[in-house]
């Protein structure tokens, strides 16, 4: 994994926002375009100390090259780290050292995301920041030589090193494999053999203003934002959406052992797409399974926004214990959990899980203060998913037994996958 600061956080995106109330007061909005193809959303607060951006470009690792899978991967490191001629000595490391960790970068199957949250006086000055790091961005030899040797330390923990986050990395390709035969995060060779001009060449054309959307939220006057945000953006290059990587192979179900030494489990349960009838329902079973409870000996993550296609169920293997028999435990758990018929106050706690951040329930102006990177992502992430929340929490009350019956069949043997996984040497 990256280091935390620069990792959108699955808790934050998933469960945030998730008190607020209809009878709050909503903020100031204002959306617009720019000639550039630039999507901007700027929420405007009359409180909080806090501001936040989330800079959100609608490539991810299923646009990488043939045979250069953690191409955008490598990018997003980039962007995130590298000087600007134009803005010297704003590097993120240099900028956490003034405001904290509050920075967020990542890339996923089909976006890339940059943002952060700062004192909400400085939140325009970073706007800008974003547009020069579009536009100017200066990378050196020095600079790949350093994110590369941090993205292949990145890819050799998450894919070899940390079982659990081995098993989670495997069995998601299981049911939900990268396109073009890659693999999440990028493959080692591919990165290795990457060169400068080839990255360079990729981010310019491809993350420019027609791929990009900006939300900016805080303590702001709107007007005088956007004519700050159309000035520093309007001259960055429009770029084109790059052509999508050809689709996966089949799917792998069941249990899959790659240790004769386990040390831990993931079950990987594929997630309908937001439009799916069938949705709403699987909403209300991630609810079930995600609920906390201490007798469980395994834990469920799901991230809605953040990493939408999966939900994960795992677990450490105890000493002496057969990985196949801690699986087949955790499936018999899920199945008595998703095929409980449902409760009269489902569909209410379908919303207070998932209303905020899936937009079922509008935000106040306070909620948006007191959380602004968490409303921008969620607002950006909407977008790019085309959730439409009213329609969505329409289909959270209706949802009714035939419905979550289906989506329960997602939680079976033969449509999610388990990976059993042990250490390997560094």
């Amino acid at each position: 994994m990256s280091l935390a600061r620069r990792r959108v956080s699955i808790a934050l995106c998933a469960f945030a926002l998730c008190a607020v109330g209809c009878r709050k007061r909503a903020p100031r909005t204002a959306s617009f375009r720019l000639d550039n193809g630039l999507r901007v959303e700027v929420v405007a607060t009359s409180g909080g100390e806090r501001a936040a951006l989330a800079l959100l470009f609608d490539v991810g690792a299923d646009h990488d090259p043939p045979g250069r899978s953690g191409m955008a991967h490598l990018i997003e490191h980039l962007f995130s780290t590298s000087g600007v001629a134009r803005n010297p000595g704003r590097t993120i490391d240099q900028l956490t050292a003034r405001y904290g960790h509050d920075f967020h970068a990542t890339t996923a199957a089909d976006y890339t995301l940059y943002g952060m949250e700062v004192p909400a006086g400085k939140i325009m000055d970073e706007v800008e920041d974003a547009a020069l790091r579009m536009a100017h961005l200066t990378p050196t030899e020095g600079d790949l030589a350093r994110e590369r040797k941090r993205l292949l330390t990145e890819i050799a923990t998450t894919q070899e090193r940390d079982p659990l986050s081995a098993a989670m990395t495997r069995a998601a390709e299981c049911v939900r494999a990268t396109r073009g035969g890659g693999l999440r995060g990028g493959v080692a060779a591919e990165v290795e053999n990457m060169t400068l001009p080839e990255v360079e060449a990729f981010r310019r054309a491809h993350y420019g203003g027609a791929t990009a959307r900006l939300i900016v939220v805080g303590q702001l006057d709107v007007e005088e934002a956007t004519k700050r945000i159309k000035a520093a953006f309007g001259g960055v290059p429009a770029g084109a959406v790059p052509e999508a990587r050809p689709p996966a192979a089949s799917k792998l179900t069941g249990t899959l052992v790659l240790s004769e030494a386990p040390r831990a489990v993931a079950i990987a349960v594929p997630v309908p797409a937001p439009r799916d009838p069938d949705y709403a329902a699987f909403l209300a079973l991630a609810v079930r399974v995600t609920a906390g409870n201490p007798a469980r000996t395994w834990r469920a993550d799901f991230a809605p926004l953040a990493r939408p296609d999966v939900l994960f169920v795992t677990s450490a293997v105890p000493a002496g214990q057969s990985g196949e028999a801690v699986a087949g435990r955790m499936r018999t758990d899920l199945n008595a959990i998703v095929t409980t018929p449902a409760a009269a106050n489902e569909p209410d706690r379908v919303l207070a899980a998932f209303g905020g951040p899936l937009g079922m329930t509008p935000a106040s102006e306070e909620a948006c203060a007191a959380e602004p990177f968490a409303t921008a992502f969620a607002a950006g992430r909407r977008a790019q998913l085309g959730i439409d929340g009213q329609a969505l929490a329409y289909a959270a009350r209706a949802v009714g037994p035939e419905q979550l019956a289906a989506a329960a069949k997602m939680f079976d043997g033969n449509h999610s996958a388990a990976v059993i996984t042990g250490a390997r040497s560094p």
